[in-house]
């Protein structure tokens, strides 16, 4: 538990921290330029990167979502550009996009959002914004992935009940499957699930319960593993995982890793999920953007990029 001293530092501290992480540059990121359109009334944008190769044949789509008062170019820095970096080593296309106030209309009852509130269309925005770029780059749309950290985590949830005929697989990290989204979450066809969350998570809580932040409650959520469960039933997978613990690469980043993989899925789908145990509400691999007193520890015994992409990559 956070103290109450904690909390109020914690409130004082995150979110200017998030909006300074962002910088006020970012489409001066190299090889990043940015991608505007007009959805219901309202302009929206993203940061893209598409990889310098000669080889004009139809490529992957990754949309990787920022989390509650992040932007596109925090994300980037805070996964120390490894994207853009599988970018140009596998050959996919990177898509950053932005967030209505630097928030997500995901399927939690969070009551106290500005894009609940105003019932935002990110789903459709997720949809044009696709469309979009398939039509100014040769994306192939068999194979358009997501991906995000908490809030854009959520996010990703929603897009997996809602855009499974159009996205192939989902990646979220500190985030699980929000309770209000249980009974409206109806894939269309199966999809692959990779999920990456810290059993010492202070905001979003391994064991399931209330999502708080700012010492509000931000919705009421599943836990890590019965998200996962939920996932794999979903996807008619066998019902016991695989266990494999991850060896200890770092072991001075007071973390350890957990492998839970449900496999037999219909559709060659997967779902994965990376249990860090020790770790908090941060990117495997990648920056740690706060104190571990506020947030808990980053785990350097994986890359959640690599793994991400080597998952998605292996969807058939």
């Amino acid at each position: 538990m956070i103290s109450m001293k904690k909390t109020a530092l914690l409130s004082l501290l995150i979110l200017p921290l998030l909006w300074c992480f962002q910088g006020k540059g970012d489409i001066s990121i190299k090889g990043v330029i940015e991608v505007t359109l007009e959805h219901d009334g309202i302009r929206r944008s993203c940061l893209f990167y598409a990889p310098s190769l000669k080889n004009h044949s139809p490529k992957p789509l990754l949309l990787v979502l920022h989390g509650a008062g992040g932007t596109p170019g925090g994300l980037i820095k805070l996964t120390r550009y490894r994207f853009n970096e599988l970018s140009e080593e596998r050959g996919f296309y990177v898509a950053y996009p932005k967030g209505i106030r630097r928030l997500w209309h995901d399927a939690r009852n969070d009551k106290t959002s500005y894009v609940h509130k105003k019932n935002i269309d990110d789903v459709g925005f997720i949809q044009e914004l696709i469309e979009n770029l398939i039509d100014h780059y040769p994306i192939d749309r068999n194979r358009i992935f997501a991906a995000g950290i908490s809030n854009g985590g959520f996010m990703c949830f929603r897009l997996a009940c809602e855009l499974s005929h159009q996205i192939r697989g989902i990646a979220a990290v500190a985030a699980t499957l929000p309770r209000d989204q249980k009974k409206t979450c109806l894939p269309k066809q199966p999809i692959s699930v990779i999920i990456f969350n810290g059993t010492k998570d202070t905001i979003v809580p391994y064991d399931g319960g209330s999502v708080k932040l700012l010492g509000r409650t931000r919705g009421s959520i599943f836990s890590s593993e019965d998200t996962a469960r939920s996932w794999a039933r979903m996807n008619e997978c066998s019902p016991d995982p695989m266990i494999v613990d991850m060896p200890d690469i770092k072991t001075g980043d007071h973390t350890r890793v957990k492998l839970m993989a449900y496999h037999s899925c219909i559709n060659n789908a997967k779902v994965h999920l990376y249990c860090i145990e020790g770790g908090g509400h941060t990117w495997p691999g990648g920056l740690q953007y706060l104190y571990p007193a506020f947030i808990g520890h980053t785990s350097h015994d994986i890359n959640a990029c690599d793994i991400i992409w080597d998952f998605f990559n292996s969807i058939k």
